[in-house]
């Protein structure tokens, strides 16, 4: 197993356990936030925070999953604590595998959102606070991520996304 494979395999790792641990704290627990009291919002936050969170990393792995279906240039941070899950080199990648990339970030907040407002029972401060996250995430994709597609459609290249919003900064601490 490559250094990347393995890099990707504990950013696997840690978020599926954060998508489970979510899941079972909503199964658990959301419904305590159906109340007016301190503790019907301390679950709603946590548990509609962690599962907001949830939301973001399909995001992210959506993104790298367009990546890695069209043979894209990627590197995996190397911290576990990084926000980001990978950087896609914008140097040794083509348009379309920038677009494709792009696109498949964009269709799965389309779908996170979706299913957050199909699924998550209504009057639950935990669902406000997912569904919230999940718009907080839809709004920068369109104000932030969306304008980079336009620069690449107008000809200008591919945005240099080395520090970028798809991209974790190297670090010398190994994950």
């Amino acid at each position: 197993m490559t250094e990347t494979h393995a890099r990707f395999s504990k950013l696997a790792v840690r978020d599926v356990t954060i998508l489970v641990v979510g899941v079972v704290l909503w199964l658990g627990f959301a419904d305590w936030s159906a109340g007016d009291t301190a503790l019907a919002d301390f679950s709603g936050l946590v548990v509609g925070g962690l599962v907001g969170i949830g939301g973001y990393l399909l995001h992210e792995w959506g993104h790298l999953l367009g990546a890695l279906v069209t043979r894209s240039h990627v590197e995996a941070p190397s911290r576990l604590t990084s926000g980001f899950l990978f950087s896609f080199d914008s140097k040794r990648n083509d348009l379309r595998q920038f677009l494709v990339m792009s696109f498949s970030g964009f269709a799965m907040t389309a779908l996170v959102v979706w299913a957050f407002y199909a699924f998550l029972p209504d009057g639950l401060l935990a669902t406000r606070v997912a569904r919230g996250i999940a718009l907080v995430g839809a709004f920068l994709t369109v104000f932030i991520e969306l304008p980079l597609v336009g620069y690449a459609l107008l000809g200008r290249g591919l945005p240099p996304v080395e520090n970028g919003i798809h991209q974790g900064n190297a670090s010398s601490q190994p994950l």
